[in-house]
């Protein structure tokens, strides 16, 4: 008879005898928790111990209670009890959730502090520059002030100015006309700025933006026009800018690196962003956030061990949100149970969290602090390079030359990492 039933992949499955405390397991509560209110989790775990008082022996029922899939199953004085989220309910709900200032995850006084300069200017047209270490969510921030504009329903179109070659930053821009250079679209392309006309563009890691190319940007921002390669003419156009960086603006027009006068145009309005270690309120909501994205994603329900979100808590995360984005799907991928654990935990989570507060904690447990600071090295150039995949960002984002990497990493492998 269960050979009939259509059962599909990664159930929670929880045995009720005599003796259990509980109808459900707390996975399985869980699970319950993400899809229904108090009312009706109550409702029903009443009405599936009522199905299995009525159940007879060796019987099997399965009930469908949308998005939730439960399956009961009676054998002698065991009760099996299976869980799991419909596939077409999850593939419904997986759908990317629309970005809304009210409910964008920012719990801390922080990044409330953020919502609320946010409310206020993207009503207005003023340049924007959105200030943050990588990863902090610079770029979703841009896409929020974007919404709540007078421009919603126009383009939103971004550029990372430090992934294209400068030889192509120019074309991508402001575009060319037809038979400016050899290999070029025929007929000629519109660039960035045009496309985006009556829309927002944005400038994410504006300060790697070349010398030459800054000029034109200065004059899309004072003269509201832009000059395709092979143009004689200006073109007008009119975008909103909205830039970001995770370098110091300033020290780069000490150098020499950026124009004051470019600075000054961006600089209309700043928003510091915090680093996720100074939003330690919102690590646990962006944490079950990102899980219930993959829960949506894969149709698998897992859940984290209260002791993981502690964890979460403590640590630096360097990386920011994106470097917490990205450990959650790593454990959701890897983790075969349904409730991840410590010991799931990447090795560096463990001697970063564990060795640091063991060190200061007890007296006895002192290391020296040559070993500490190797310990220390070796943990944060594997980190960077498991979060960027490139011994070039990591170098970058460590503020070390790429032969450093290199040869560090060369050297863990050796010792086994």
């Amino acid at each position: 008879m269960i050979h009939k039933l259509k059962v599909q992949d990664n159930w929670i499955l929880h045995t009720v005898t005599e003796e259990s405390d509980s109808m459900f397991s707390n996975p399985q509560i869980d699970l319950l928790h993400s899809c229904f209110n108090g009312e009706e989790v109550e409702f029903i775990t009443n009405m599936t111990k009522k199905k299995i008082e009525s159940l007879e022996k060796h019987g099997i029922l399965q009930i469908e209670i949308l998005p939730i899939q439960v399956f009961l199953a009676k054998a002698d004085e065991k009760t099996f009890i299976a869980l799991s989220m419909l596939k077409k309910q999850v593939e419904n709900t997986g759908e990317k959730e629309e970005l809304d200032v009210e409910t964008f995850i920012a719990r801390s006084a922080k990044m409330k502090e953020v919502m609320e300069i946010v409310k206020k200017i993207s009503y207005v047209d003023s340049s924007i520059l959105l200030l943050g270490k990588s990863g902090v969510g610079k770029s979703m921030i841009a896409k929020l002030i974007h919404k709540y504009s007078t421009r919603a329903k126009r383009n939103f179109i971004s550029i990372n100015c430090g992934a294209i070659p400068e030889a192509l930053m120019e074309a991508e821009l402001f575009g060319y006309t037809h038979g400016s250079f050899t290999g070029g679209q025929r007929g000629g392309k519109k660039g960035i700025f045009e496309s985006a006309d009556e829309g927002t563009v944005f400038l994410d890691e504006v300060g790697e933006l070349p010398l030459n190319l800054q000029v034109k940007l200065l004059e899309v921002l004072q003269e509201n026009c832009i000059r395709p390669i092979g143009e004689t003419k200006l073109i007008p156009v009119n975008v909103r800018v909205i830039a970001a960086t995770n370098q110091n603006l300033l020290e780069l027009v000490q150098q020499k690196k950026f124009r004051e006068d470019l600075y000054y145009r961006l600089h209309v309005v700043p928003i510091e962003i915090p680093p996720l270690c100074d939003r330690i309120d919102d690590i646990p909501h962006l944490t079950r956030h990102f899980l219930k994205q993959k829960i949506n994603k894969y149709g698998i329900f897992k859940t984290f061990h209260p002791e993981v979100e502690e964890v979460f808590k403590r640590y630096e995360w360097p990386g920011n949100v994106r470097e917490l984005e990205n450990i959650i799907e790593r454990l959701f991928i890897t983790t075969e149970e349904n409730e991840i654990q410590l010991t799931h935990l990447p090795s560096f989570f463990h001697s970063l969290s564990e060795n640091a507060s063991s060190c200061y904690d007890k007296e006895s447990d002192i290391i020296p602090l040559k070993k500490a600071k190797k310990m220390l090295e070796k943990e944060l150039i594997v980190k960077a390079y498991d979060l960027y995949k490139s011994t070039y960002k990591a170098a970058r984002a460590l503020q070390v030359d790429q032969s450093t990497i290199v040869k560090k990493l060369k050297e863990f492998r050796e010792e086994g990492r």
